[in-house]
């Protein structure tokens, strides 16, 4: 689930929180006045505590029960998914 989390956090700009390199500071809302802003930080820590949460959430039986060839396809999916969106980076 971390990937398929990553990936819209990524897409929906769904950081959890933004570090300011040239002032050396993280803050929760944005702010355009510290300079450059890192999202990577934000959106590694919103896919890591939404994934935690459901897997906690999920009993041990019903994920169990999941075909294992998912531990494949979805990250595989999420990759495909994120060169999509990347792709205005390789083609004009």
């Amino acid at each position: 689930m971390f990937g398929v989390i990553y990936l819209a956090a990524f897409y929906y700009d769904l950081a959890l929180f933004r570090y300011y390199p040239e002032v050396g500071q993280f803050h929760f809302l944005r702010n355009d006045n510290l300079g450059v802003v890192i999202l990577w930080y934000g959106w590694i820590a919103t896919s890591a505590l939404a994934s935690a949460a459901i897997a906690f959430a999920v009993p041990k039986q019903m994920a169990e029960r999941l075909w294992p060839g998912w531990a494949w396809i979805i990250p595989a999916a999420v990759v495909v998914g994120m060169l999509i969106y990347e792709r205005r980076w390789f083609v004009s």
